[in-house]
């Protein structure tokens, strides 16, 4: 007895052992496997939920460069304008035959650039020429005092306003500047252009019929300026206050509309920026929806994911650890090689394809940069020298654009050869070069840009049609602590003006 007794017990210490064990092991593996199913999850979703991210920011970019490409050509336009001699003359003798001359340059300039209208107000706001002054909806004679973009110029500022033309009822972008008469404020100049937000519109409509992208743009006050569904323009995504409303009333920024609520509900917040939504009329459709600001018309973004595709993303059965790890390294080179790809998007809408020169969207960034520094640091002052090569008209006309092309391709050669690594050389646009160079002596900036004329004379370009003599016109124009821009451009166009006007193959200053 005793024997089997103590048989039994050690048999049953052994099982009890090996039952320990084998619990243990499973204990461990169980909280393993559970570790890298959570694990796995949590990873799955975050990289889900970047991925949608990264996508809609492609999305939002691509938005803000048509923005900026379509609506940034108009910007200096006003000042031109403000500047002409004509406007000046008509504002101080607004004389009929003034005022003619005035509406017939108007309207020859915005049929070339596209613009809906121009006009030019006195400084009561009353219309005293437009560029379609032969038209039935002519504005001659109203008064545009009421309107935001008129009270901005009369104050000296630029006006930029979003909102329906009072005769045409088309959403357009509105653009103005003060026109200054010895020093003093004597008028305002104001364009309108449509074409881009019908076109985006469209764009967004597309997307919407053919990939169910659902994009929204707003303004400042949340009303719907553009949508893929037509009948949510004018809508209103959030509450609006009676003093939001008399406002947009008063200056007539959307004509009649009643801003009647989208009906859009916050279903979960998933980030700051990011939320789950839906919306009235799409039932039993929920959305992941990230906002974003839209300077470039002083509005809102908002870009949509199907929440479907985001729960399809994290959907993954949790057992499938390996198969989670292996996907998780297979979206990671897909993010790198997006990244890559990105990256070569971006040095493409940075440097212009036929001359190697940044575009004016890296101009932006770079001037941007220049300005805050000197602004700070009045030392640090920088120069101008906008370039225009001479007769270029007369060469594309007399060997084709594919010569004309080779011409511009070697004189942006021939000026950034000329320039430091610390400077910038820009393809301002058609054949004008800008170059903006650090240094504030003119003096010394005169000495570069006579080096760059010298250089483009001597050396000529190569074209397919056999060496072609070249010259350019330049103007200079240096900084001045808290100028903007577009003055600064205004001179130096004025000096490339005159350059041209002395007989091309020269570069002036305003100090000569």
């Amino acid at each position: 007895m005793q024997y089997i007794k103590n048989i039994n017990v050690r048999g049953l210490k052994k099982t009890l052992s090996g039952i320990h064990c084998r619990t243990f092991m499973l204990s461990l593996l169980a909280a393993l496997l559970a570790g890298m199913v959570v694990a796995a999850h949590l990873g799955i979703k975050e990289d889900a939920l970047r991925t949608i991210e990264r996508t809609l920011d492609s999305r939002n970019d691509l938005a803000r460069l048509y923005f900026l490409d379509q609506l940034g050509k108009y910007e200096v336009l006003p000042e031109t304008l403000a500047s002409s001699a004509a406007v000046r003359a008509a504002l101080q003798e607004p004389e009929p035959a003034k005022l003619h001359e005035v509406n017939l340059a108007l309207a020859e300039i915005a049929a070339r650039i596209g613009c809906d209208r121009i006009w030019v107000m006195d400084l009561s706001g009353k219309v005293i020429a437009d560029s379609r002054w032969r038209s039935l909806d002519a504005i001659l004679g109203r008064n545009v005092a009421y309107r935001p973009y008129f009270q901005d110029a009369v104050e000296g500022r630029t006006g930029r306003f979003v909102g329906i033309g009072a005769t045409s009822q088309a959403l357009g972008y509105f653009l103005s500047r003060p026109v200054i008469i010895d020093h003093r404020i004597q008028g305002v100049v104001a364009l309108r252009v449509s074409r881009p937000f019908k076109d985006f519109e469209a764009l967004l409509w597309k997307d919407w019929q053919a990939h169910g992208k659902l994009a929204l743009v707003a303004d400042a006050n949340g009303i719907l300026l553009m949508s893929g569904l037509g009948s949510w323009t004018f809508k209103s995504m959030l509450q609006l206050d009676p003093a939001q409303m008399a406002r947009m009333r008063q200056s007539r920024q959307y004509g009649e509309h009643d801003f009647t609520p989208l009906g859009m509900k916050t279903v979960r917040p998933v980030t700051a920026d990011m939320r789950f939504v839906q919306f009235e009329e799409l039932p039993g459709k929920t959305y992941l929806q990230k906002a974003y600001d839209m300077r470039e018309i002083g509005g809102r973004g908002y870009l949509h994911a199907d929440a479907e595709d985001y729960r399809a993303r994290v959907g993954i059965p949790t057992g499938l650890a390996a198969l989670a790890a292996a996907f998780t390294f297979i979206a990671v080179c897909f993010l790198v090689e997006r990244w890559r790809l990105q990256a070569e998007l971006l040095e493409a809408a940075i440097r212009d394809p036929l001359t190697g020169l940044y575009t004016r969207l890296y101009m932006q960034e770079w001037l941007h940069d220049a300005v805050s520094a000197h602004l700070r640091h009045e030392e640090r002052g920088f120069s101008l020298l906008l370039f225009d090569i001479d007769r270029f008209k007369s060469i594309n006309d007399t060997y084709g654009h594919l010569v004309g092309d080779d011409v511009l391709r070697g004189v942006a050669q021939l000026v950034g050869s000329c320039v430091r690594t610390e400077d910038l050389a820009v393809r301002y646009g058609g054949e004008e070069i800008a170059v903006f160079v650090r240094i504030a002596d003119p003096a010394e900036i005169m000495l570069l840009g006579q080096r760059i004329r010298a250089h483009v004379e001597q050396h000529g370009v190569m074209t397919s049609h056999g060496h072609i003599r070249v010259t350019v016109s330049g103007g200079l124009a240096t900084h001045a602590v808290g100028e903007t821009t577009a003055h600064l451009f205004e001179r130096a166009d004025k000096m490339l003006y005159e350059a041209k006007r002395a007989g091309r193959n020269r570069v002036l200053s305003q100090w000569e």
